[in-house]
C-alpha cells in the first residue's frame, strides 16, 4: 500500500509540474511577443521633415546663372531653425526662421555636374540632410575655326595613330589594335621611322605624352600603361589607373587624361592618383567621345573620336572655347580602303607649329587656324 501511496505521489507532483511549465511558456510568449509590438511602437519609420523644393533634381542651367535653391517643410508641426546650404561640399549660405531659401551665383562654377546638399537643423529633431544633383552648360559660345593647310608630310599608312606628341623635332606616336600596337619615334618632315617597340600582342595602345624625359603610354581597356626612357624606350615602370585609357598630355605638372566619355582626368604623374577632374560642356551640353589630348599654351586640344573636329577646353572650367572644323582635311585621292578618322594633334612651341593627322592617313598636317565669321 505504501509503494502505490509512493506512486500516486510522483504521479501527482510530475502532472503538477507539466501543468505548471504549460502555464509558464503560454504566459511568456505574450510578453515577448507585446515586447515585440513594443520595441516596434517604440522605434517607427523616420518621417521627413524637409525637402529640396527647387531647384528639381537634374534641373539644366548655365554657368552665370542665379541658382535659387529653396527648402520645404514637409511637416507642418516642426518648425525649423535654420539650413544651410552647399555647393559640391561647399558652404555657400545659410538661412533662418520661415525663409528657408538661398540664391547661388553660379558664376564661377565648373561644367557639368554640381551637387546641391542642405543640412535642415530643429530643435526637436537631429539634423536633416538632402541632396539633388543639377548640371550646369557653358555659357560661353565657343568660337568656330577652320584651318589652312601650311605643309603636308609622309606619315605611315599603316600607323593607327592612337596619342601624338612633338619633342626636338621628332614625333612620338602610340599606335592601337590587337597584336599590332606600338610607340614610334619618327622623323616629323620625312615619317622615317627612327625607333620603335612593340606592346604585347593582348594590349592594344592608345594617348602618349612626355613628361620630363620620360615617355607614358596608355593602352585601352587594359586600365595599365608603360613609364619608358625617352631616349632608349627603356620600360622603367608600369602604371595602373581605374577608367579606360584614351588620350594623355601634360601641363608640366600633372598629367591629364580622357577616358572617351566627357570627363577629363587631372593625375599626379608618378602613381596615376586622380587630383581633381572636369567635365567638358558648351553651350549646348557634354561633349562626348573625348580622345587624343593636347596641351597648348594653357588650353586642351581635344579629338572628339568618330569627327573630323577637334575642341579647345578651359583647363579650369571644363567649358569648350571652341570648335576646329577640319573636314575636307585629307582629300578623297589620299583615301585608301584601310583609312581611318581623324586622330592625332601634336605641338612645336618652339616654333609655334601645330600638326594633325589620323589613323592610317598617308600624310601628316602643318596647319594654321583660321576663324570663321
Amino acid at each position: 500500500m505504501k509503494m502505490v501511496k509512493y506512486r500516486y505521489i510522483f504521479a501527482l507532483i510530475c502532472t503538477c509540474f507539466v501543468i505548471l511549465c504549460f502555464f509558464s511558456c503560454s504566459t511568456e510568449n505574450p510578453s515577448i511577443s507585446n515586447k515585440k509590438i513594443q520595441t516596434h511602437k517604440d522605434h517607427p519609420v523616420k518621417k521627413r521633415i524637409s525637402a529640396i523644393n527647387e531647384p528639381k533634381p537634374n534641373s539644366d542651367f548655365e554657368t552665370g546663372d542665379l541658382v535659387t535653391i529653396t527648402v520645404s517643410r514637409l511637416d507642418t508641426s516642426v518648425n525649423i531653425d535654420s539650413v544651410q546650404f552647399f555647393v559640391d561640399g561647399v558652404f555657400v549660405g545659410t538661412s533662418t526662421g520661415t525663409k528657408r531659401t538661398y540664391t547661388w551665383n553660379s558664376s564661377e562654377a565648373k561644367a557639368g555636374r554640381r551637387n546641391i546638399k542642405t543640412i535642415t537643423y530643429c530643435r526637436s529633431h537631429p539634423k536633416e540632410v538632402n541632396n539633388i544633383s543639377i548640371f550646369m552648360f557653358s555659357d560661353l559660345v565657343p568660337r568656330q575655326y577652320g584651318f589652312q593647310i601650311i605643309h603636308a608630310f609622309p606619315h605611315d599608312q599603316d600607323a593607327y595613330t592612337q596619342g601624338l606628341v612633338f619633342d626636338l623635332g621628332f614625333l612620338f606616336e602610340s599606335t592601337g589594335q590587337y597584336g599590332k600596337s606600338s610607340l614610334r619615334k619618327i622623323e616629323t618632315e620625312t615619317g622615317k621611322l627612327i625607333s620603335s617597340k612593340k606592346l604585347p600582342p593582348d594590349l592594344f595602345g592608345e594617348g602618349v605624352c612626355i613628361f620630363k624625359e620620360r615617355i607614358i603610354q596608355l593602352t585601352w581597356k587594359s586600365r595599365i600603361g608603360f613609364v619608358y626612357d625617352k631616349k632608349s624606350f627603356e620600360l622603367i615602370n608600369k602604371i595602373e589607373y581605374q577608367t579606360q585609357g584614351w588620350g594623355i598630355t601634360a601641363d608640366g605638372e600633372k598629367l591629364i587624361m580622357s577616358d572617351g566619355s566627357n570627363i577629363i582626368y587631372f593625375l599626379e604623374p608618378e602613381y596615376f592618383t586622380e587630383l581633381s577632374r572636369i567635365e567638358v560642356y558648351d553651350n549646348n551640353g557634354p561633349v562626348n567621345n573625348l580622345n587624343e589630348l593636347e596641351f597648348i599654351n594653357g588650353e586642351i586640344y581635344a579629338n572628339v573620336y568618330q569627327t573630323d573636329k577637334i575642341v579647345k577646353i578651359d583647363l579650369l572650367t571644363g567649358k569648350v572655347l571652341a570648335w576646329i572644323n577640319l573636314e575636307g582635311l585629307l582629300s578623297e585621292k589620299d583615301y585608301h580602303k584601310k583609312i581611318d578618322v581623324l586622330n592625332g594633334i601634336a605641338y612645336d612651341q618652339e616654333k609655334n607649329r601645330l600638326f594633325v593627322t589620323g589613323k592610317m592617313w598617308p600624310k601628316l598636317f602643318e596647319i594654321e587656324l583660321v576663324l570663321m565669321k
